[in-house]
């Protein structure tokens, strides 16, 4: 059992440390860590007129599907459907980890987000379109997980986060950059 707890808060440790600001890191030590899918200091929102004309990366949109079933995938393996489970209630066998996890896939869920707006700033369809959308479901789930490390479990803000995930994904299909939700790998926030 004390192996799992120092697993557990090992992993949630390394989610922390993974969604820093890089360009703050960048600036500090002068070195850039590797990323994958998003470069190390995502640019400003642009403006409506800021969009580039052309692609900017090498499969923009491919990157930003990619990122983006991450994070739908990991909210509704560790957040959706726990919840719906009831495994959040208090009392529940794996109360506990079961919030830990879920507060895990949150901090995952804003980074792949982060990863998502950095490739469609990149494509010019995806960046007049999907920017605004992005940028409201990120708030929305930055919110929840905040709440969740504070380990507090609100059912509205969940529904509410799983209505903006499902919009999202019917906005980013009208552009041809429909998503599907990705398996993450259970090494990342703990099975």
């Amino acid at each position: 059992m004390l192996r799992k707890s120092i697993l557990i808060t090992s992993i949630m440790l390394l989610a922390l440390c993974g969604c820093s600001d890089k360009s703050k890191d960048t600036a500090v030590t002068g070195a850039q860590g590797p990323s994958i899918g998003a470069p190390a200091a995502p640019p400003a929102s642009p403006t409506p007129g800021a969009c580039p004309t052309a692609p900017t990366r090498k499969f923009a949109k491919t990157r930003f599907v990619t990122n983006a079933g991450l994070a739908a995938g990991a909210f509704k393996r560790y957040i959706y459907t726990p919840y719906k489970e009831g495994k959040f209630k208090a009392g529940a066998p794996g109360h506990k980890r079961a919030i830990v996890k879920a507060a895990a896939a949150g901090l995952f869920v804003v980074d792949q987000l982060r990863r998502a707006k950095a490739n469609a700033q990149a494509d010019p369809t995806l960046c007049r379109v999907l920017l605004a959308p992005l940028d409201q479901l990120t708030s929305m789930m930055s919110g929840l997980a905040g709440k969740l490390k504070r380990g507090e479990v609100d059912p509205t803000d969940i529904a509410a986060a799983s209505g903006g995930l499902e919009g999202f994904r019917r906005t980013a299909g009208s552009t041809g950059a429909g998503f599907k939700d990705k398996d993450v790998p259970s090494n990342v926030i703990g099975g």
